[in-house]
């Protein structure tokens, strides 16, 4: 037990609370030096970061060595850019960066060449409409072909039909009838 003086001894025997405020002061005193000590528990535990999460973020980028034609970044197995990106993006989820925060800061190194899909947005929108574009312009030029075809096709057996005699289709054709003069003025030269 502490020693106390006789003054000190004759204070806590007339005021008791001061007893327990002697007694109170040690243990609130180690509470404010702990609320005051800046505690950061990420870098007393870091988590590792397994190769799963890396090649979740690599996913939605290229590799941009040349010589392996854009493949991802997470299958692509070329020594001279795959493996050392695949580090960074490593250190960089180490450091608690977002997948986001990893893409954009690629493609402010490599521009948007460095994602593997373009953004859907401006000039490279036409990137994801054009082939739908296309596939129904080609769907409809097919149509308009083979109504014309189905068409001339019945107009010469109408033809053939209506007069009454046995006409081939093909006879019955201007056109060809037309090409068939041609190759024979051709043939007479």
């Amino acid at each position: 037990m502490l020693r106390t003086s006789t003054w000190a001894r004759r204070c806590l025997q007339r005021r008791p609370e001061m007893a327990r405020a002697r007694s109170i002061c040690p243990v609130a005193l180690l509470l404010a030096v702990c609320w005051l000590l800046p505690l950061d528990i990420s870098e007393a535990a870091p988590v590792p970061v397994t190769s799963a999460q890396i090649k979740e973020v690599a996913k939605d980028l290229v590799c941009l060595c040349g010589s392996c034609n854009r493949e991802s970044l997470a299958t692509c197995i070329c020594t001279a850019f795959a493996v050392p990106e695949r580090e960074v993006i490593g250190e960089a989820l180490a450091a608690g960066e977002t997948q986001q925060q990893i893409v954009d800061s690629f493609v402010e190194r490599f521009g948007p060449r460095a994602l593997a899909s373009p953004p859907a947005s401006g000039y490279t929108l036409l990137a994801w409409i054009g082939p739908f574009v296309g596939l129904a312009f080609g769907v409809f030029v097919v149509r308009r072909a083979l109504l014309r075809w189905r068409r001339g096709h019945a107009a010469t057996e109408t033809v053939a039909a209506a007069s009454g005699s046995t006409v081939d289709p093909e006879d019955a054709n201007p056109i060809r009838q037309q090409l068939e003069r041609e190759l024979d003025e051709f043939d007479r030269e």
